[in-house]
C-alpha cells in the first residue's frame, strides 16, 4: 500500500510490516520538525521500536545494542541525560583545532595521501579531545564497516560485519574512556569522521575558490535523518492518511534540502539553529582554514 500527497512527500505503508515517510522539499520538512507530533528515535524504548528499526540500528555508528545505547541527537530533550551530554560535547568541541592540525591534512592532501590516512588524522584530531590517546588504527578500520544506510542491511556479510565492527567500537571506547561518559556519543564520532572525512575533504581541495558554505550545501556529509510519529496527524492536510505513534518513522532527506535552498542549517539539522550539530562550527572553522592554507600552496 502506497499513501502519498503528491508524492512529496512520499509514504510507503505495508500493514504490520513497516510504514515509512520520506520527506525532501524544505518547508516540508520545517513544517513536520515543529509539528510537535515528532521526536527523535529514543523518544520510545528500544524494545518497542518497529522491528526493522531495530534490526538496523544494531548496525550502525548511532546504537549499541549490547548495552541499549543510542547516539545523543537520536534522544529526546525529555531524556534525562540529554542536557548533560550535549553540554559535555559542547565543552569538549569548544578547545577547538590547532594550525599544525590544519597544515598536517593540508600536507597530506597535496600528497594525495590514501583515504585511510586521512581519515586516521582526522580521527586522532577530533577525537584526541575525549580520549587523551591516539585511537588505534584497528578501530579506524573497523569504524569503515558499519551500516550507513538501510539497503546495505540486505547483505547478511556486511550486515555482521557492521555489527562486529560496532561492538569492537563500542567495547574500545568503554575500555579508554573516562568513567561517566556515555560511550556511544564518542564512538558514533569515530565512525562519523571515517566515513565522511576523506570524500569532503578531497571534495574541498577540488574547490579551493568556491565557499565552504557552498560546497557543504551542494553536498552536505549528512543526507537524512530520521523522526518518529509521537501522535497521528496528516501535518495539517500533508498526508492523506494520519501517522501512528511510535510505529511511522519520518526519513527527513536535509542533504537534498540543503542543496536546494543553499542552508547551511539543513546540512547541520532540519533548517533551523534548534539542536544543530555539536561540530557544525568546528567543521566549517576547520574546512576554511583548510582551503585557505591550500590555496596558499597552490603555485602561482
Amino acid at each position: 500500500m502506497m499513501a502519498t500527497s503528491l508524492f512529496n512527500p512520499l509514504r510507503l505503508k505495508i500493514p504490520f510490516l513497516f510504514d515509512i515517510l520520506f520527506v525532501s522539499d524544505p518547508e516540508h520538512i520545517r513544517q513536520i520538525e515543529t509539528s510537535g507530533v515528532v521526536d527523535r528515535m529514543h523518544r520510545y524504548d528500544t524494545a518497542s521500536l518497529p522491528w526493522w528499526v531495530k534490526f538496523f540500528f544494531k548496525a550502525t555508528k548511532f546504537h549499541d545494542d549490547t548495552r541499549d545505547l543510542w547516539f545523543c541527537p537520536l534522544e529526546s530533550t525529555s531524556n534525562p541525560s540529554y542536557s548533560r551530554r550535549r553540554a559535555y560535547l559542547e565543552d569538549k568541541v569548544s578547545i577547538g583545532y590547532s594550525a599544525g592540525d590544519v597544515r598536517k591534512i593540508a600536507d597530506l592532501l597535496k600528497a594525495n595521501a590514501a583515504d585511510e590516512a586521512l581519515a586516521y588524522e582526522m580521527v586522532q584530531i577530533v577525537n584526541h579531545r575525549f580520549f587523551e590517546q591516539e585511537v588505534p588504527l584497528p578501530i579506524i578500520r573497523a569504524a569503515k564497516y558499519t551500516l550507513q544506510n538501510l539497503g546495505e542491511s540486505i547483505w547478511p556479510w556486511k550486515y555482521r560485519r557492521g555489527r562486529e565492527s560496532q561492538q569492537q567500537i563500542m567495547d574500545y571506547c568503554a575500555r579508554t574512556l573516562p568513567q561517566g561518559v556515555h560511550i556511544l556519543d564518542i564512538g558514533h564520532n569515530i565512525g562519523e569522521v571515517v566515513q565522511a572525512t576523506a570524500g569532503a575533504l578531497r571534495r574541498l581541495k577540488d574547490n579551493l575558490d568556491t565557499p565552504v558554505e557552498e560546497i557543504f550545501t551542494t553536498h552536505a556529509p549528512t543526507p537524512q535523518v530520521l523522526r518518529i510519529a509521537t501522535a497521528a496527524s496528516t501535518f495539517d492536510g500533508l498526508l492523506w492518511l494520519p501517522t501512528h505513534a511510535g510505529q511511522t518513522i519520518i526519513i527527513l532527506k536535509i542533504g537534498r534540502a540543503a542543496a536546494q535552498t543553499g542552508d547551511i542549517l539543513f546540512t547541520f539539522s532540519t533548517g533551523g539553529a534548534d539542536r544543530a550539530c555539536v561540530f557544525k562550527e568546528f567543521f566549517l572553522n576547520f574546512m576554511k582554514d583548510l582551503q585557505r592554507v591550500l590555496k596558499e600552496q597552490v603555485p602561482t
